[in-house]
C-alpha cells in the first residue's frame, strides 16, 4: 500500500488545480469595504468611525463602482483588488486624511498603464479586430469565458456587415493571430489545455477590460475608421 502511494503522489505530483473565484460583484464590492475598514480595536475610535463611514460611502458612489466594476471583469483575482487599494490609500496624507472616489478613480486609470496597454500598439489589425471580438463578447455574456469558435463567429459578423474583402482571412490566418495573442498573455485559458481538447473550444478570458482597448485604440497608428467605429459600437451592433 505504501509503494503505491508513492507511485500515485509521484505520478501526480506535476498536477495543478486551477480554481476559479466564484463571488459575483456584490461579494466583491462588499470585500471591497472589508479591505479598506479599520478594525473596532482600532486605537483612534472617532478616526476609525469617520474612515469606515467614508468606506460606505465609496462603496456607494458610482464612479468607483464603475472602476471597480472593470477591474472585476478583468480579473477576479484578490491580488489585483489589494493593489488598487494600495495605490489608494498610498496617497492618504495628514491633510489627506480621507480617500476620496478621484482617488480611486486616479489609482484605477495608473492600474491601467501597463505593458499590455502598449502591446496592442504593435498588433496587426487582424489582431486588433479579434481583441474588439472578444470585447462585445466580454460585453454581451458579462465577462464569462469564450472560445476561439465564438470570437473567429463575432469577426465573421463584421465582415458580413462591412462586405470588407481586406479583413476576409482564412480561419487558420485568423486562428494564427489567436494564438499569437495567446503567446503575449493578451488572452489566457480558464483551464490547463488536454491533449484531446480541440483548440477551438477551450475556454479563454480576455486580459484587458473595456477601457484598456478603447485607450490602445485612440492610440494605434492608422486604426481603419470602421474598426474604431465596430470597437465603440453598442450591443445593438449584434
Amino acid at each position: 500500500l505504501e509503494l503505491l502511494e508513492k507511485r500515485v503522489k509521484s505520478r501526480f505530483s506535476h498536477r495543478q488545480i486551477y480554481l476559479m473565484n466564484s463571488f459575483d460583484f456584490k461579494q466583491y464590492i462588499r470585500i471591497f469595504k472589508e479591505q479598506l475598514s479599520l478594525p473596532a480595536e482600532f486605537p483612534d475610535e472617532s478616526f476609525a468611525q469617520q474612515w469606515n463611514n467614508n468606506v460606505q460611502h465609496l462603496s456607494d458612489d458610482k464612479t468607483v463602482q464603475g472602476a471597480l466594476q472593470n477591474l472585476f471583469h478583468y480579473t477576479k483575482d484578490l491580488r489585483s483588488l489589494h493593489l488598487l487599494l494600495m495605490l489608494v490609500v498610498s496617497n492618504v496624507t495628514v491633510h489627506h486624511p480621507l480617500i476620496a472616489a478621484s482617488d480611486l478613480h486616479e489609482a484605477s486609470k495608473q492600474y491601467r498603464m501597463d505593458s499590455k496597454a502598449n502591446i496592442v500598439h504593435g498588433l496587426s489589425v487582424l489582431e486588433i479586430c479579434l481583441i474588439i471580438a472578444m470585447k462585445h463578447l466580454n460585453d454581451v455574456y458579462e465577462g464569462e469565458p469564450f472560445n476561439f469558435q465564438m470570437v473567429y463567429n463575432e469577426f465573421q459578423k463584421f465582415i458580413q456587415r462591412k462586405a470588407h474583402c481586406m479583413y476576409n482571412f482564412e480561419k487558420p490566418v485568423v486562428m494564427k493571430a489567436f494564438e499569437h495573442l495567446l503567446q503575449l498573455e493578451l488572452v489566457k485559458p480558464i483551464e490547463r489545455p488536454s491533449v484531446r481538447a480541440q483548440k477551438e473550444y477551450l475556454l479563454m478570458k480576455l486580459l484587458l477590460d473595456n477601457n484598456q482597448i478603447m485607450d490602445a485604440l485612440q492610440a494605434y497608428p492608422n486604426c481603419p475608421t470602421d474598426v474604431k467605429q465596430w470597437a465603440a459600437s453598442s450591443l445593438s451592433w449584434l
